[in-house]
């Protein structure tokens, strides 16, 4: 009796741990983030700078969280486009990743001045890093919502405007993903643009690359070529990277955040990496 009690309880707990492990398995599959080969851009290319976000602050070394370009209406709004303020507390490091957090907590500003309704999270490599040429890529997940508008995007670190290149602009009122270049110079702007549409990019982790050589841009979702740009409208002057969350204030491209989006929300990202 005592070697079958002995051999139902070992029985009992190989089960126990193969439940746990089977568990701790699953877990870990729905949170795996982007494990695919290199691809293909990347290939014979040199790391110039990355972080893979494993601590647990931002790394101002990498990152400040001021904005510093033309169209600015201060270091922490942008513009009438959009209606959400940057806020520090809306960059959160957790479990290896970057989380952009959107909410609607309306805030007083003081940069500039004023009440906003919505909340976001904003980094940019602004004196920090910034090159010509080379490929870009983030690993992501967008948050799905009407009026949400993150964002990884390209600008030059000499402060002027355009050029600007969109590698990854989400649009949450329309499911759709944008990435582009703006060229030209202000007002006379010219946009060369690339649409796909569907909830694809809030389902799950994919990578979103843009391959900047001169004469050519191509945009990369999960190291497949998407689009191509070329001629003499593409920029060589040395960019520098922006993250952002927020949300979309006009009434075109769906609209701004109504009673059906969810707050808070987070454009999360586990890396970004430049290679030159």
């Amino acid at each position: 009796m005592r070697t079958r009690a002995l051999a139902v309880g070992i029985a009992a707990v190989m089960l126990a741990t193969a439940g746990i492990a089977s568990t701790a398995q699953a877990e870990s599959s729905s949170e795996a983030t982007c494990t695919q080969p290199t691809s293909a851009p990347v290939r014979g290319k040199e790391l110039a700078w990355h972080d893979e976000f494993s601590g647990r602050t931002l790394d101002t070394r990498r990152w400040s969280t001021v904005m510093d370009f033309p169209g600015r209406a201060g270091g922490h709004y942008h513009n009438t486009s959009y209606g959400s303020y940057a806020v520090d507390e809306n960059v959160v490091l957790s479990r290896g990743r970057l989380g952009l957090i959107t909410d609607n907590k309306p805030v007083v500003g003081t940069d500039p001045a004023g009440t906003y309704q919505y909340t976001e999270g904003f980094i940019s490599s602004h004196d920090k890093f910034f090159q010509s040429y080379g490929y870009w890529e983030i690993c992501a997940k967008f948050p799905a919502g009407k009026g949400l508008w993150p964002a990884f995007w390209l600008i030059p670190q000499d402060r002027s405007w355009p050029p600007e290149i969109d590698v990854a602009e989400w649009f949450g009122s329309i499911e759709g993903m944008h990435s582009g270049l703006a060229s030209g110079n202000w007002p006379d702007v010219r946009w060369d643009s690339h649409w796909s549409y569907g909830p694809v990019p809030t389902q799950g982790w994919h990578t979103y690359g843009v391959n900047w050589t001169t004469g050519s841009i191509t945009f990369y979702t999960d190291g497949k070529p998407t689009s191509t740009i070329t001629g003499s409208q593409i920029p060589s002057k040395p960019m520098y990277v922006v993250l952002n969350s927020g949300t979309w204030a006009n009434p075109d491209r769906g609209g701004p955040p109504d009673a059906t989006t969810p707050f808070p929300n987070t454009f999360d990202v586990d890396y970004l990496r430049v290679y030159k």
